[in-house]
């Protein structure tokens, strides 16, 4: 792959230099912070919004670290993704409409590095954020639910948000094909976020959540709150996700590479 070195350089400089290098990491600590002390707090917001009598006939469990956890894992699946299908739909539809593709395919660059470093510099970003994200979590936790993150272990908890990076990375590759595929950056992210949607529905189908990409999410929820699971109820969505992904972004290639640029 020619100039994959320096295209990788190019993609670390573009994440740093732009609003990528704020916005992700940025939602992911606001949402890390913020959701254990919502969820120790709930009982106490409800009963302030609804008044002492309707909240009392409302049999609400008192909240516990475990909930804190699997409430970070609800927020990267219900709002994390959309950034992240964002970010990876307009990577390569937008360098072509603005003819910067053309410039770096004449360096010369392959197509091939061109579609493989927007791939890898992404998922890493995208991993990097949400750990830091899984670790202030951890730690807000501990601090709201009095110490030792509640019984919540830090490793399960980064353990639980590596099983959500391989479904963002499905959803990056997914998503990159689109934009290889379709100028529309809105096209790009309507493809991404639809087939969020379908994994998240087939997710509800047992026999797919045990051996599919649709388990990853229901996979991590039970990883973050200390659920019973099997060894393969973890491992075949994962790796049936990274070889998914691999053959999203191998098709993302031949994709790019039967484009004709502007």
């Amino acid at each position: 792959m020619n100039a994959m070195i320096p295209l990788l350089a190019l993609r670390t400089q573009e994440v740093v230099r732009t609003w990528r290098v704020w916005v992700l990491p940025g939602v992911l600590v606001f949402l890390a912070a913020t959701g254990p002390v919502i969820t120790r707090f709930t009982k106490e917001i409800l009963a302030g919004a609804l008044g002492g009598g309707e909240f009392g006939a409302i049999p609400i469990p008192d909240p516990t670290a475990a909930d804190a956890a699997g409430r970070w894992i609800t927020d990267l699946s219900q709002l994390a993704v959309f950034v992240v299908v964002v970010m990876a739909a307009g990577a390569i539809s937008s360098e072509v409409r603005s003819g910067v593709a053309s410039l770096l395919l004449v360096k010369p660059a392959s197509r091939v590095a061109y579609v493989v470093s927007h791939a890898v510099v992404l998922m890493l970003f995208v991993a990097v954020a949400a750990l830091l994200g899984a670790t202030v979590s951890w730690a807000v936790t501990g601090l709201v639910f009095d110490g030792a993150a509640g019984g919540v272990e830090l490793v399960a908890l980064l353990g639980a948000t590596g099983v959500w990076v391989v479904l963002a990375a499905v959803l990056i590759a997914i998503s990159l094909l689109a934009s290889a595929a379709f100028d529309g950056m809105a096209a790009a992210a309507g493809i991404g976020i639809g087939a969020f949607f379908l994994l998240s529905l087939a997710g509800m189908a047992p026999r797919l959540a045990e051996f599919t990409p649709a388990g990853l999410i229901p996979a991590a929820s039970a990883i973050a709150t200390g659920a019973s699971l099997n060894a393969a109820t973890i491992w075949w969505p994962v790796a049936t996700g990274l070889v998914l992904a691999a053959l999203l972004l191998a098709t993302a290639v031949i994709t790019f590479q039967r484009k004709e640029l502007r």
